[in-house]
């Protein structure tokens, strides 16, 4: 079962090779109990399909354990290899009234081990062990984790401990949250133990049994029907210390894959019984089932839709050139939307106006938004929908005509009028008044001839 999940993780990045997959906001549709909601589609488009203060910074609280998680997986080549807990580490957890895994000091187990004990029991006490043995103290593993976080140009993110215990400084969103966990999901070995129900930790040197540890992530616990989905394929439960609850989630169905965010969710009484109810769940369960009852992949746009037209110069056929998508373009919209539900626009300020001959069909000269009840579900490059010819005598007039408009060509005919002009109209006269005194002269002399 595993292995079909991590296979079905695996090939999501080929979904849209033949087509540009594009979503939509649809906010508005379904209400949900936390402060925090962030639905997207797990393709490699991703688009965004529900948007509730994504971007409102709060306590990520034990979602903070998927980044310790990778960041060990990454810098462990071997998964096998014994790690012994230190006092240090273990002491500065039992201090803080955490959830632990009641490992003990000097107690050996392997890398594999404690991640299953952090990522399926959120045990904190794993979390501190693994920092520890991976950097050497806490502190030089916390700055791998504020640089994994640049690395992934997580802006609205900052971490002061591998476990998600409280503090001022340690903040997160849930995009930022879906960024790190849509990374996560590329990783089997992530995966697999995420997507572990129940995990049998073996004796130890300090545990003559097998302890038991079972995920709290209740999405995927089949005896928790309020909570669980068999859509759900793995994900992460956490709390926070002001008692508000967080849950990132990847789902598979029918060909459709999303992973939801929630953060910010409280414990209240949701039904008819006398229990609180983890909202984050609940709020999970009835986006994702919201997403796959009534969301849909539809072709809104193809190559042949006419969408606008681009003036042409410099040609004896066409004035302008027509425009169309560069390639065919599907969106997740509800059910019983058809492609003329969705208009598609030329966005101006990328779309070129006037472009001279000439043009080839295929051409990229601009970009359109589509749009569904006013919200944008996609973006495609525009490209001419067909050939069109230069004007050899239309070329030749427009160079000259811009030879005459060019800054040279106005220096040059100032200097002609202000200096050449002048001089020229001097030398001219200056040659009337040479001649007009030669024949003086010449008259002047025939007449002292003619007197003598």
């Amino acid at each position: 079962m595993k292995k079909i999940i991590i296979f079905i993780i695996s090939s999501l990045m080929l979904i849209n090779i033949l087509s540009v997959s594009a979503f939509a906001v649809f906010t508005e549709t379904v209400k949900v109990d936390g402060n925090i909601a962030y639905v997207i589609s797990a393709d490699e488009n991703g688009g965004v399909l529900y948007d509730k203060n994504s971007e409102l910074r709060c306590d990520p609280g034990e979602l903070v354990k998927l980044v310790t998680g990778i960041l060990v997986i990454e810098n462990c080549s071997d998964l096998s290899q014994k790690v012994t807990a230190s006092s240090t580490a273990i002491r500065q957890i039992e201090a803080l009234r955490v959830t632990t895994a009641g490992i003990l000091v000097g107690e050996t187990m392997t890398v594999e081990e404690l991640l299953y004990c952090m990522l399926v029991y959120n045990a904190n006490d794993a979390a501190a062990v693994l920092a520890e043995f991976i950097a050497g103290t806490e502190t030089k593993f916390v700055e791998m984790m504020n640089g994994f976080a640049q690395r992934l140009a997580l802006k609205s993110t900052s971490f002061t401990n591998p476990g998600g215990y409280i503090h001022d400084n340690q903040y997160s969103t849930a995009r930022d949250i879906a960024k790190i966990f849509r990374y996560c999901l590329d990783n089997s070995a992530f995966v697999d133990i995420l997507s572990t129900f129940l995990y049998e930790m073996p004796a130890t040197n300090k545990y003559s049994s097998t302890r038991y540890l079972k995920n709290t992530n209740y999405l995927i616990n089949y005896a928790i029907s309020d909570y669980y989905m068999s859509s759900v394929k793995c994900g992460k439960s956490g709390y926070t210390q002001a008692g508000r609850c967080n849950c990132v989630s990847f789902a598979s169905k029918d060909g459709y894959n999303y992973i939801c965010v929630v953060m910010d969710a409280s414990m209240k009484n949701n039904d008819a019984d006398e229990a609180n109810e983890n909202m984050s769940f609940i709020d999970s369960k009835a986006l994702l089932t919201w997403a796959f009852d009534n969301l849909r992949l539809r072709v809104v746009a193809n190559t042949s839709t006419y969408v606008g037209e681009v003036k042409v110069r410099l040609s004896s056929d066409y004035d302008y050139v027509s425009l169309v998508p560069i390639e065919d373009v599907s969106a997740l919209v509800p059910s019983g939307v058809n492609a003329g539900s969705v208009l598609i626009e030329p966005i101006s300020e990328l779309t070129t106006e006037v472009i001279n001959a000439p043009v080839k069909k295929g051409d990229i000269l601009g970009r359109a938004a589509i749009k569904y009840a006013g919200t944008t579900v996609a973006e495609v490059d525009l490209a001419a929908a067909f050939d069109v010819k230069l004007s050899t005598p239309k070329y030749i007039g427009d160079k000259i005509f811009s030879i005459i408009k060019s800054p040279v060509f106005i220096i040059i005919a100032l200097v002609l009028l202000i200096v050449v002009l002048p001089l020229s109209i001097l030398a001219y006269y200056n040659k009337k008044k040479k001649e007009r005194i030669k024949k003086l002269n010449k008259r002047n002399s025939e007449k002292r001839n003619n007197n003598g």
